[in-house]
């Protein structure tokens, strides 16, 4: 594999899988696209990845990473795969992006984006106009939400619901979680409460405040109960 490229940020199928509350297996299958049992055909990938699969391995980019959050969106909506291709070719073909749902028109424009890709779908959740406007509102742009766009895509992702303290940047860690005043991961404030025993005492050894100690201990433990059940 190799060495993964500033900026883009770099994920394993299970880390991103983790980000996302979803089991590796079926964002694998949207990534790199899979083989019906038997070899009585076959299903593309969704999208091509940030990063070549022959000459990278299976990891995947920052961008990667937020189309399947809004495709996870479409599919809590009820829509199948079939239906989610559909959109996302259409959306691709519209704003010229391999990665269409990540783009800054698709944050800015995407209710009208969205109606435009739903005339070109056939599906009855798409088909009523009441029913696209529900769709987007109910499912797709709260898949937005946490996500700081610059002039043409996502940047960044906050990872805890109304908080500036816990985030994925590609250009910081390589995406990975990290508390957004230091650079420390979550992943290591988790380690470091065992040695250290209380949140407070973790703070005061990094030198941040408690609360983004707290946030990140939160969000580890739901990534964590979540993968348990």
């Amino acid at each position: 594999m190799t060495t993964a490229h500033y900026g883009v940020g770099a994920y394993t199928i299970a880390e991103a899988a983790r980000l996302l509350r979803m089991t590796p297996t079926r964002l694998r299958r949207w990534i790199y696209g899979y083989e019906y049992e038997g070899g009585e055909g076959s299903q593309p990938a969704l999208w091509r990845p940030q990063y070549d699969p022959e000459d990278d391995g299976q990891l995947i980019g920052f961008r990667d990473l937020i189309e399947a959050r809004i495709v996870e969106g479409l599919r809590r909506a009820g829509f199948g795969l079939p239906t989610i291709r559909s959109c996302i070719t259409a959306a691709r073909e519209i704003l010229g992006d391999e990665h269409p749902f990540s783009t800054t028109a698709f944050k800015t424009d995407g209710r009208k984006l969205f109606l435009d890709i739903a005339g070109t779908v056939e599906d009855a959740v798409m088909y009523d106009l009441r029913s696209r406007q529900r769709v987007f509102r109910d499912f797709v742009l709260p898949s937005l939400s946490g996500l700081d766009f610059g002039p043409d895509f996502a940047e960044r992702w906050w990872l805890v619901p109304g908080r500036r303290t816990i985030v994925a940047d590609p250009e910081r860690s390589f995406g990975q979680p990290i508390v957004a005043a230091s650079g420390l991961l979550t992943s290591r404030v988790l380690q470091e409460l065992k040695a250290e025993g209380t949140p407070e005492r973790v703070a005061k050894l990094y030198e941040l405040p408690v609360r983004s100690i707290r946030d990140a201990l939160r969000f580890e433990r739901d990534l964590q109960l979540r993968k348990a059940a």
